[in-house]
């Protein structure tokens, strides 16, 4: 499955409210940090938008506005991920995060490739849930 992602800088939860009103935006899944410290903090998000699935995120404090979106990828194995991980990386791609196990994933990891794309690459467990399209 491949979904974008759009990152924002703490204030994603302002966000969805805001295309919940303007634009008919409907949350079809949504999961928030244990640290409020700062407010909702937005970890993962699934919104539909005029029948498209989009993910949203906090954690973009370090990236310039336009310069916010991923594409997320779902392989259905630990293995299919680290092969998809190393294809991204060739010909001059950056690791942006190592691949790891995390609470939501047997595996994840964020590549850019050469061309300067971002690529989240995971197993499918974490978007399991309430969501249409997961198969969860």
């Amino acid at each position: 499955m491949l979904l974008a992602t759009i990152h924002f800088p703490g204030n994603c939860d302002e966000a969805i409210s805001f295309y919940k009103e303007a634009i008919g935006a409907e949350v079809k899944n949504i999961v928030y940090s244990d640290d409020e410290s700062e407010g909702p903090n937005v970890m993962h998000s699934v919104v539909s938008i005029h029948g498209t699935l989009i993910c949203m995120t906090d954690g973009a404090e370090t990236r310039p506005a336009g310069d916010n979106f991923t594409f997320l990828v779902t392989e259905d194995s630990a293995d299919d991920v680290r092969a998809l991980y190393g294809r991204l990386l060739e010909g001059g791609g950056k690791e942006v995060e190592a691949l790891a196990p995390v609470f939501w994933a047997s595996m994840y990891g964020i590549v850019e490739d050469r061309f300067g794309v971002n690529w989240q690459v995971m197993t499918p467990e974490g978007l399991q849930g309430d969501v249409v399209g997961y198969g969860g």
